[in-house]
């Protein structure tokens, strides 16, 4: 090991600062495997979370002259993650619809046992779509995990941190509504055409 590995992170800021490249190396090497695990767990996507890993040191090392020492180094890098993928996030959501459309495509595709599961006409596929990104995110990523993911509940649990009675209340709560905004999507439907006939046969 070299004297530069055995160094405390704040000391390692110290050399970076001075532009030692060495020392970045390290810090990167000591701090990478910690943010990668920590963005995945709030992205569940290993693609995405790779990217931003990579932007999060990007940004480490431009702001650096912004460490103070207030808090730990750790502490310090571990918010400045939570705010960036906070932010990428953020976007994500202020993305076009069809683009959340693409992103939930196939759910509810593989539980047979599942009503909503069932193999829909492309119509109703397209509804259920549109149904499942109305939905609250708590919801939605729960259903999503579930049922596209095909998780179990105690792998939701390890992926998201919360209690198996809060995923499986959710789980519950998010069906609820997909069906409840689903009949009442269908009535619409159903209303609607039979104007649309009472209509024809009036002409």
């Amino acid at each position: 090991m070299s004297n530069v590995e055995s160094m405390a992170d704040e000391q390692l800021v110290d050399l970076i600062r001075q532009g030692d490249e060495e020392a970045y190396r390290v810090l990167m090497a000591r701090y990478q495997d910690y943010i990668y695990t920590l963005i995945y767990r709030m992205t569940l996507h290993r693609e995405t979370a790779e990217d931003l890993t990579q932007e999060v040191f990007i940004k480490l090392y431009r702001s650096l002259a912004n460490f103070r020492g207030d808090a730990k180094f750790k502490t310090w890098l571990y918010r400045m993650t939570v705010n960036l993928v906070t932010d990428y996030r953020r976007s994500q959501r202020r993305k076009p619809y069809e683009a959340i459309l693409d992103k939930i495509k196939g759910w509810f595709g593989d539980r047979r046992e599942e009503p909503e599961a069932r193999a829909l006409q492309k119509e109703e596929q397209e509804t259920m779509q549109r149904l499942l990104a109305d939905l609250p995110d708590k919801y939605r990523l729960i259903l999503y995990l579930y049922h596209y993911k095909q998780l179990s509940y105690q792998e939701i649990s390890d992926a998201t941190g919360l209690p198996m009675k809060t995923i499986e209340t959710r789980l519950y709560r998010g069906k609820s509504l997909l069906k409840e905004k689903w009949l009442e999507v269908r009535g619409h439907d159903h209303h609607a055409s039979k104007r649309s006939r009472a209509a024809t046969l009036s002409e």
